[in-house]
């Protein structure tokens, strides 16, 4: 197979090769990607929020390898807000459209040697578009990465919370990943933090997306353990037990259960009873693979819905920016176990 393979790239040339891997690239970012631009994304979304989805806005982009990148990055946010703020239309936090920011790309030294530059430098920057979300009264979510930026994300989510510009405002959201190990007692300080800053804060469950580069990681730097669980059930069982802890405190949290497993939505809609109001909890998919299950639960129940929430997680960005992205939604979906995987089979 290599060998005919080779032969036939031979043949066709470079040309025709790029031109196949640019169109397969392209077709794969309109099944993920929401628009090219904020302004794109916006008007493809007009569809799905007249069935009554709701959005949050991920503007592509990986990790700030320079300081002009971060200041990219900053300014690719703050046009975002602002075009998300003036589509809100006053709806608010819960009922209108969201971000997600990823604080890996507003500095580029993120880690935990460079605390203090973090501190210093990256800080204002995560203050400066909060307060701009405020302004508009949309939610802002602070996405996660990977397991040895935890404790650094943290701090600034606290720090964050304290701020008194933004005492009384429940806008601020923060992203757990159910395959760490330490999750639940990730959800317990966030809890306590949640009660300490009188804030309610927006805690969405994710599975988790790096897998892959935690396990090589581990593997790399020789440690005894891994940080997240080796086998997809145990994630399973843990989002189920943080689901729990999660909607327990509705005053001190707003769960956003992001899932495109009819299971894991299912025993989350049993435990979190039938008496649902809004503003309760909402469950969130991704752009281009969990709309057709969440169809059957957005809506009346009159017209044989659930009548629970759902927003969907919508990337924006051009072709030369979604690659890594790609590679994590193929991973999801190609994997053996994935829900997504089996149900399309």
């Amino acid at each position: 197979l290599t060998s005919s393979l080779t032969r036939i790239i031979g043949k066709s040339g470079e040309p025709m090769i790029r031109k196949g891997v640019d169109m397969a690239m392209r077709l794969m970012g309109e099944q993920f990607v929401t628009g090219e631009t904020i302004a794109e994304a916006l008007a493809n979304a007009s569809r799905f929020e007249s069935k009554g989805f709701r959005y949050s806005y991920d503007m592509l982009g990986e990790a700030a390898l320079t300081e002009h990148d971060a200041q990219k990055y900053l300014a690719s946010y703050e046009q975002a807000i602002h075009s998300i703020g003036k589509a809100s239309h006053g709806r608010g936090i819960y009922e209108g459209p969201g971000i997600s920011i990823k604080l890996s790309a507003l500095h580029p030294r993120y880690s935990r040697a460079q605390y203090e530059r973090v501190m210093d430098e990256l800080y204002p920057r995560l203050l400066s578009l909060t307060l701009l979300a405020k302004q508009y009264d949309i939610g802002l979510n602070i996405d996660a990465e990977e397991a040895d930026r935890l404790e650094l994300s943290l701090d600034l989510l606290e720090r964050l919370c304290f701020e008194p510009s933004l005492a009384g405002w429940n806008g601020i959201g923060f992203v757990i990943q159910a395959y760490q190990k330490r999750c639940p007692y990730v959800i317990d300080s966030v809890i306590d933090l949640a009660k300490r800053s009188r804030h309610r804060l927006m805690i969405r469950l994710v599975k988790g997306a790096y897998w892959d580069s935690e396990i090589k990681r581990a593997q790399v730097e020789g440690l005894e353990g891994y940080p997240v669980y080796t086998r997809k059930v145990y994630t399973d069982v843990s989002y189920i037990a943080c689901a729990r802890k999660l909607l327990s405190v509705p005053e001190a949290i707003y769960p956003q259960f992001a899932t495109h497993n009819a299971h894991t939505l299912s025993a989350i809609y049993h435990i979190a009873g039938q008496n649902y109001y809004p503003g309760q909890y909402e469950f969130q998919c991704l752009h281009g693979m969990g709309e057709p299950l969440y169809e059957q639960v957005v809506g009346k129940v009159s017209e044989g819905k659930l009548n629970r929430p759902c927003r969907v997680y919508a990337p924006v960005g051009t072709h030369e920016t979604l690659l890594a992205y790609l590679v994590r939604r193929l991973l999801e979906n190609g994997a053996n176990t994935s829900f997504v995987n089996r149900i399309a089979d």
